[in-house]
């Protein structure tokens, strides 16, 4: 058996809708090559096994709250239908490959600042949010040779004092102009900023 192979595409099955639809409709033409007949045979049973759909909604749930628990500042900005078209589609171009939510959490960060730069997505805040919640999460982030994470750097056009501390409360405010930035470091296990205004 090709362990890999089949658990691979096992997984894909729960985490790739465009992959199980392709495997419900094509059969065997959507599987890999190195598979053995056996392994085809279970892949395309569990394709349309109604257990599929139960998995994946749990994964799928599991999935959205560690992305939401990690992004509360930058979640309090969207409603909730805009939120969900950003989350499906940043999903759609990026179906998961660990289960590092802390990484899904940078890349989304990623995700929403790029489509802000091509002029698809226009969420007040949301530019100066998501690059700070992407430098806090960069603090956080496990370097596996001990190294410390380089210092953060965050630029806003609005006073982040009221601002952060709105959006912690699930408020948005009315935030006055200021640019300013917060340089952020990891010292003693703890978040640091430090504010410098123009």
């Amino acid at each position: 058996m090709s362990a890999p192979a089949f658990q691979s595409a096992l997984a894909r099955l729960i985490v790739d809708p465009d992959f199980r639809d392709g495997v419900r409709e094509r059969r065997g033409e959507a599987l890999a090559a190195d598979l053995t007949p056996l392994e085809r045979e279970r892949l395309l049973a569990v394709s349309v096994d109604p257990g599929l759909d139960v998995t994946r909604t749990l994964h799928k749930g599991f999935r959205l709250g560690k992305l939401l628990a990690y992004l509360p500042l930058t979640r309090a900005l969207f409603d909730r239908d805009t939120l969900a078209r950003e989350i499906g589609e940043f999903w759609r171009r990026r179906p998961p490959v660990s289960f590092y939510f802390l990484e899904e959490a940078l890349a989304f960060c990623e995700y929403l600042l790029e489509r802000i730069e091509e002029g698809e997505l226009e969420v007040r805040y949301l530019e100066e949010i998501a690059a700070y919640e992407r430098a806090a999460l960069e603090l956080q982030r496990s370097r596996p040779d001990g190294s410390r994470p380089p210092l953060q750097v965050v630029e806003f056009r609005h006073d982040p004092l009221p601002l952060l501390a709105a959006l912690a409360h699930g408020e948005i405010p009315a935030a006055p102009e200021r640019r300013c930035w917060l340089f952020g470091a990891l010292e003693d296990g703890r978040l640091e900023w430090r504010l410098a205004a123009e």
